[in-house]
């Protein structure tokens, strides 16, 4: 399940990255260079969404909800402590009782 989900997240991010290359500007028309970019549409200069744009938010959200389950897969099935005793108690035994300072 886990490299099912982690290859299915890297091809979401391939494909949000080449949507998102091919999708074009906002400015990027000559008649914007001009001044002559605004327009007396209902959805304003830059028009409607279009349907890369639609299919690149509904990618970047499922990309992210994959990601999100991945690592809470991930954080539940490692469940082994690293350290046989905490880094409190390692330092209280490193310290010597003519090392600490009285003062």
């Amino acid at each position: 399940m886990v490299t099912f989900i982690t290859v299915v997240s890297i091809l979401l991010a391939v494909s949000i990255i080449i949507l998102v290359m091919l999708q074009q500007g906002k400015g990027s028309d000559m008649g914007a260079a001009f001044g002559g970019g605004s327009s007396n549409s209902v959805f304003g200069a830059t028009g409607p969404a279009g349907f890369l744009g639609k299919l690149t938010y509904t990618l970047v959200a499922l990309w992210m909800i994959l990601v999100l389950s991945l690592a809470f897969i991930l954080k539940a099935q490692n469940t082994e402590e690293i350290f046989e005793l905490a880094p409190e108690e390692i330092l209280i035994d490193e310290v010597q009782e003519n090392e600490i300072p009285t003062s």
